[in-house]
């Protein structure tokens, strides 16, 4: 399988990071040595950058999930009203409002990759690293995680979503105001 990228710019265009040759290096940079580092070396401008590897998870296993969300907010400095407010519609989004008294250890592995989404989306993002977006998510799951970065994006968040196997990314759209899109299928 071709490696393959989606890169949304947000609606905020005029913004030096936004524009596509700067997501692009980022895009490429994460397919050739992972987010992380790609992150620590892209930094065009200030911008607030969230990062979600879809087979890795940034949840504390022997606690329950609200406690990581909760967790995530104190470390974000997000006000309790705002965190309250956010939660609701992150975890409503994704089917995960029936599930923040569960521990994480205790979820299923779509679950937790959808919990590593809301967690990172908490903070609302000018920008959302995604790799292997869809890798443990099941068909309906990847659509309400791409139903959900769509109204992410629509709220003024770029993306910029890669995967180096399968399942790859066609779930997302090549531009978020379409329902379907070919992919940028890289050599």
């Amino acid at each position: 399988m071709a490696e393959t990228m989606v890169i949304w710019r947000s609606p905020e265009a005029g913004l030096n990071w936004n524009q596509e040759p700067h997501l692009a290096a980022l895009a490429g940079q994460a397919l050739a040595e992972g987010g992380r580092k790609a992150l620590g070396r892209w930094q065009p401008a200030p911008v607030r950058v969230a990062h979600v590897h879809g087979e890795r998870h940034d949840l504390w296993w022997e606690f329950t999930l609200e406690s990581s969300f909760r967790w995530q907010a104190h470390m974000q400095r997000i006000r309790p009203e705002v965190y309250q407010q956010r939660l609701h519609r992150l975890t409503r989004a994704l089917g995960l409002d029936g599930l923040l008294s569960r521990e994480v250890a205790s979820l299923t592995h779509g679950t937790r990759a959808l919990a590593d989404l809301a967690v990172a989306l908490l903070s609302s993002p000018d920008l959302l690293l995604w790799e292997e977006p869809f890798y443990l998510l099941s068909q309906a799951e990847a659509a309400r995680a791409a139903r959900l970065v769509q109204a992410q994006h629509a709220a003024g968040m770029a993306l910029v979503a890669v995967a180096h196997q399968p399942p790859d990314l066609t779930d997302l759209p090549a531009h978020p105001d379409l329902r379907h899109g070919s992919l940028l299928h890289l050599a």
